[in-house]
């Protein structure tokens, strides 16, 4: 049968790549085999186990009163042993790069400590509340711009080197197979803090975050539904009034297929609340009938929108035509629904909860029968929603900075912080809005002074082997050699033959450099 015979005759034609055979399947099969899967709805929905699990913040873990101060709900999920290995690795870090190349700047680099990173953090935070078009402004003596705070907290120059050396794991042990090993131990911390001092609410919700980000990493994102389009994304498990109770960071194509899959991801990310009666709420990207056959195996509702591109979905629902408030909705043998509704748009849903049900519901002082469905998922969606929204006020992420620091700060100072302070409001019962939080907590920890720092540079050990020309003791005929980039432009450009007869010889060379190469002063002055 030609392609155009199978047109004409409405049917579907699928190359199979495994076999290389084209297998036809005609329109009426395809309606018949989906008219024996799906039926009209009877309200005949799965019998999972009711949600009876405790829900709300764990008081046994979390030892605390109700008169619980800021930074304490803050350093619940970021402890003070964090702020210690970020010094460590920061100072680990500046001394690894002295010893690679020494410079005036590096060499004023002085040994920092937990209380100065949590300054450093502190000031970053309160950046983020008073912003200005650039850093070095906040350091400005000009009156349209000078702030007093900052320079009571370090120098411009201290702020800086701290900036560009600031780390969190050990660059030099790094794991080739882990995208995120920058970052790593953070993250680690993170994640277990989270989900030990709160137990989820019944209703639950995954979505994607972006961080901004448009440098070169092989796992930057385009969302094209978000403000900014370019970025990291995060996969975050949010409940209540936007705890973020897991997140995932997407790393893009690994040998690791959770990382990808949408429905590993969703079953990666509520490994923890299985069998526990949680009703989950999704997207059309997360959402299909596969993924909600699993939830059904681990006692979890799935309800989210469907994109109508999905293969094994009723054709009664996706084809019909609907008028504004129609209705159209079938169910399988498992009691999963498939739902459009059209409001100004066609609305596509599944549902493992519900059936076709509708409600009255009151919108502009106007009463409007909505499906149930809708109004569920319009009110167990917003948790992400809410979450993005509040880490949106006063953001401290700036422009210019490496990937691994623009999650760090995101997770330091977003993230947690809005933990921190849905914990706060929780516990002390005290309605304060979220800059207000940020505010008491960017002065808390620019306010964390200890003994004086050490004024000695752990850089005057280096100073001694700044790069110096030196000439090599004994007799000059038999010190003399090649000068190493003389040699080397040479036989880039002439061969190595060549590079031997027209390379001068000399008896100079650098004591600092890795492999103490022998150097003319033009090249010398070139590389120093």
């Amino acid at each position: 049968m030609s392609v155009e015979e199978c047109e004409s005759d409405s049917s579907e034609i699928i190359f199979s790549k495994k076999w290389r055979k084209v297998i036809v399947f005609s329109s009426s099969e395809k309606e018949e085999e989906n008219a024996e899967e799906w039926h009209d709805p009877r309200g005949d929905q799965p019998k999972l186990m009711p949600f009876i699990s405790p829900s709300g913040f764990i008081i046994e873990n979390l030892n605390i009163k109700s008169d619980v101060a800021i930074e304490t709900c803050y350093e619940l999920f970021v402890p003070d042993k964090s702020f210690e290995e970020i010094a460590e690795q920061t100072n680990l870090y500046a001394l690894q790069q002295l010893e690679d190349r020494y410079s005036q700047r590096l060499g004023k680099w002085i040994v920092t400590n937990k209380n100065e990173i949590k300054r450093f953090f502190g000031l970053i935070l309160w950046m983020g509340l008073v912003r200005l078009p650039s850093l070095h402004l906040y350091w400005s003596h000009d009156p349209a711009y000078m702030q007093t705070f900052p320079k009571r907290i370090m120098s411009r120059n201290r702020f800086e080197l701290l900036l560009r050396m600031i780390h969190f794991a050990n660059n030099r042990k790094s794991n080739g197979s882990n995208r995120l090993y920058k970052i790593q131990p953070l993250i680690d911390t993170l994640e277990i803090n989270f989900k030990k001092y709160y137990n989820p609410t019944e209703d639950i919700c995954i979505n994607e975050s972006l961080i901004p980000f448009h440098g070169c990493i092989i796992f930057r994102q385009y969302l094209k539904q978000k403000r900014h389009k370019y970025g990291i994304k995060i996969f975050k498990l949010s409940c209540g009034l936007g705890y973020t109770y897991a997140f995932h960071v997407y790393i893009g194509k690994t040998l690791k297929k959770e990382n990808t899959i949408p429905t590993k991801i969703v079953m990666s990310l509520c490994r923890d609340l299985f069998d526990k009666g949680h009703t989950l709420y999704t997207n059309n990207w997360y959402t299909s009938i596969e993924l909600a056959d699993k939830l059904i195996d681990k006692n979890i509702h799935l309800v989210g929108t469907l994109h109508s591109s999905q293969w094994n979905l009723p054709q009664q629902v996706i084809s019909k035509k609907l008028k504004q408030g129609e209705i159209i909705a079938k169910e399988n043998e498992k009691g999963i629904t498939i739902l459009k509704w059209k409001d100004k748009r066609d609305i596509l849903l599944l549902s493992t909860k519900h059936s076709s049900e509708m409600m009255n519901v009151e919108s502009r002082s106007k009463h409007k029968l909505k499906p149930q469905v809708v109004v569920d998922y319009n009110r167990g969606k917003a948790a992400v929603d809410l979450s993005d929204q509040m880490n949106a006020y006063n953001n401290p992420l700036r422009r210019s900075m490496k990937w691994y620091k623009k999650l760090a700060f995101e997770l330091l100072l977003n993230t947690a912080i809005l933990n921190g302070y849905i914990l706060y409001k929780n516990i002390t019962k005290k309605n304060i809005s979220i800059n207000e939080f940020r505010t008491k907590l960017a002065v808390y920890l620019t306010n964390c002074w200890d003994e004086d720092i050490p004024s000695n540079s752990i850089a005057t050990t280096f100073k001694k082997r700044q790069h110096k020309l030196e000439k090599k003791p004994g007799k000059v005929s038999k010190m003399r050699k090649y000068c190493k980039l003389c040699y080397e432009e040479s036989a880039a450009l002439f061969g190595r033959e060549m590079a031997r007869k027209s390379t001068k010889q000399v008896t100079t060379f650098c004591n600092t450099c890795k492999g103490q190469p022998f150097l003319c002063l033009p090249c010398f002055n070139k590389i120093h």
